[in-house]
């Protein structure tokens, strides 16, 4: 007789669960994968990280402090221990860039903003300011 538990699945087995490298096996250079290289080497990739606090504009969360870049709010997350919910933007600037940021009220002192930058602009400072520039010029 086989075993089901509640749900209706069979339980998993010790072989199907993911396995973390001993050092024996890290010395071999492989931990049971087909490849031969062990899954342990990978690593995420390393993502630049800024943090600031500016004074916030109002006590709306959707004001956010104005910088060099154009910004798209792309997500909203409460966040455990404090009141206030954290903003998600990434660069509207040019289509691909890569930076982000997150905005929150710090928790000591809400007439600040927690700025945190995460990635690199993949162009120069904001797209508006470079066609006012080329207006200039041209005139």
């Amino acid at each position: 007789m086989s075993q089901v538990s509640s749900a209706g699945k069979p339980p998993l087995s010790s072989s199907s669960l993911k396995r973390k490298c001993s050092s024996m096996d890290d010395a071999a250079g492989k931990c049971g994968g087909s490849s031969g290289r062990c899954h342990c080497s990978k690593k995420r990739k390393s993502r630049v990280k800024r943090v600031m606090r500016v004074p916030a504009i109002s006590m709306k969360m959707a004001d956010i402090p104005p910088d060099d870049y154009s910004w798209r709010k792309y997500g909203q997350k409460p966040i455990k221990g404090s009141p206030h919910p954290r903003g998600y933007y990434k660069c509207s600037s040019v289509r691909g860039c890569p930076a982000r940021k997150h905005v929150e009220r710090a928790t000591d002192d809400p007439t600040m903003l927690v700025v945190t930058y995460e990635g690199e602009h993949n162009h120069s400072h904001s797209i508006t300011e470079a066609t006012a520039a080329l207006v200039l010029e041209s005139s």
